[in-house]
């Protein structure tokens, strides 16, 4: 598939669920949709390796579906207990803790941002006593940080204390309103680990999985012996299929996507969103809360689930289904799709899990949307069942056709001078040793390896394939389009630093 046909999709996707009038609330029941949709699955090729759905009412399980493996290179099946990372996700979760933590005293929602922390010195331009913590969670403080968001979601998560120092060096102004981002769910979880001494970890875990008996549920992935997790895959395509990545280290599941579940406690999860079942502590007013929207956003701008979506609460999305409405929320991260999602007036949720990325973020968002189109009796719902089995196929093609053009193009560009460069070991061990970053104070190491060198920063890794002298292009996985590391010399020759993804690395030996 063209690479511009995605686009042109979306809009058509949007005129297909949207244009016919709203049917009644349940043409079908719960159940009746989930075997539909249960038929709709079985009808997607190649949805791999592993992947499950779970739908429920405010009574129980309507639809349990698992097919393929976790882990594409032992063959260990994916199952309804398999723990799998959600990655963004984790916001709603951490929205109810906050809500659940408000009503204890513990950190108040509505605490303007001087009063809660009054140590940081904000960007100029933010008046801290106009912003509160559920603006943190809500998307609409006017700051960005990149670095600490890219530092917390790939290299370490940085000590909570550290945070006044990395808001006064990172962080600036930005245009006024909503815009998604991670910074707001780091800075509320060191805020919270400045006020009580505790990690949003062990805050999460005690609050909210353990009320709700979540026991394939945590925000470290160190709580499951590492075979028992569901590892990510990219696609690659040919005989080769998949490169397979290990799950997330603690050091970097971070608190606005940090999380691994299994689709049976999704399926409790989602059914406390409908009320139901709800333990001590946990009750209908709370959940309710972290509903009410805290951020309008615009229905008509662009965005995964190809619905109009015009509030944000606290780790949801709060969208439109043909008059009904839909909270949801996905997550992506490297070779992992996953989304969520509940109506209340329909009295159902889903939750979708590939432990893949070729195309399963759109595939992801359309069994979710295929569901309720089953369960709302949408006219043309069969019809879009087969369009979507037959575009599969073909836009999982797209990717991988888009992925190789990249990066033959990237590897192509006069920078590289044509990767003419073969330096023996004994040049590459002058590059050998450990660095430090700049400005974010991380410890790097260079390695030789077989054929260039080994980047190690916190939980990031990199193959360094020489360039030309001094250049490197830095890359992980088989479709990573190169990013150029250059090293710099003292007027000895000797190697004093490099400059890699607009940082500058100093060596320390």
């Amino acid at each position: 598939m063209h690479p511009f046909a995605s686009s042109l999709f979306a809009c058509v996707v949007v005129a297909g669920v949207l244009s016919a009038s709203p049917a009644p609330a349940r043409a079908a029941t719960p159940a009746q949709a989930g075997d539909k949709l249960r038929t709709f699955l079985d009808g997607v090729p190649d949805a791999g390796p592993g992947y499950a759905v779970v739908v429920v009412d405010r009574n129980g399980h309507v639809l349990d579906y698992v097919r393929g493996q976790r882990n594409a290179r032992t063959g260990a099946p994916m199952t309804m207990d398999t723990p799998i990372y959600i990655a963004s996700q984790t916001k709603a979760y951490m929205g109810l803790l906050a809500h659940r933590l408000d009503q204890r005293g513990v950190l108040r929602l509505d605490a303007t941002l001087a009063a809660a922390w009054p140590e940081v010195t904000w960007p100029a331009g933010i008046d801290a006593s106009a912003w509160t913590v559920a603006d943190l969670l809500n998307h609409r403080v006017p700051i960005s940080a990149d670095a600490i968001t890219e530092l917390e979601a790939y290299i370490q998560s940085p000590d909570p204390a550290a945070y006044p120092r990395l808001v006064a060096q990172f962080a600036t102004l930005r245009d006024p309103g909503f815009r998604y981002d991670n910074l707001g769910y780091n800075l509320y979880a060191a805020l919270l680990a400045r006020r009580t001494g505790k990690r949003w970890q062990d805050w999460l875990a005690e609050e909210v999985f353990a009320p709700l008996d979540l026991k394939h549920t945590s925000a470290r992935t160190s709580d499951f012996a590492a075979d028992a997790l569901a590892y990510s895959h990219v696609w690659v395509g040919g005989e080769r299929r998949w490169e397979v990545v290990p799950p997330k280290p603690d050091a970097i599941m971070q608190s606005a996507g940090g999380m691994v579940t299994s689709p049976n406690d999704m399926a409790r999860w989602l059914q406390a969103q409908l009320g139901a079942g709800l333990p001590e502590g946990l009750d209908a007013r709370l959940i309710d809360a972290a509903h009410r929207v805290g951020a309008d956003v615009d229905p008509k701008a662009k965005n995964a689930y190809e619905l109009p979506c015009d509030g944000y609460a606290f780790g949801w999305n709060v969208c439109d289904f043909r008059g009904h409405r839909l909270y949801i929320h996905g997550g992506a991260y490297t070779g992992a799709r996953t989304m969520m999602a509940f109506a209340p007036d329909l009295g159902v949720g889903i939750g979708v899990f590939a432990n893949s990325d070729n195309m399963t973020g759109w595939l992801t968002s359309r069994t979710v949307v295929q569901y309720l189109q089953f369960l709302t009796d949408q006219a043309d719902a069969d019809e879009w069942a087969h369009k979507r089995q037959t575009l599969y196929p073909e836009r999982v093609a797209g990717l991988l056709e888009e992925r190789r053009k990249k990066l033959e193009e990237t590897r192509a560009d006069a920078t590289w001078a044509g990767w003419a460069w073969k330096p023996g070991a004994e040049a590459l061990a002058a590059y050998a040793g450990r660095y430090r970053a700049e400005r974010l104070g991380v410890a790097v190491e260079l390695q030789p390896g077989a054929d260039g060198l080994l980047l190690r920063e916190g939980a990031r890794r990199q193959r360094l394939a020489p360039a030309a002298p001094d250049l490197f292009g830095a890359s992980w996985l088989l479709f990573d389009p190169p990013e150029p590391v250059r090293f710099h010399r003292d007027a000895d020759g000797a190697v004093t630093g490099f400059e890699y993804d607009g940082e500058r690395y100093v060596r320390e030996g």
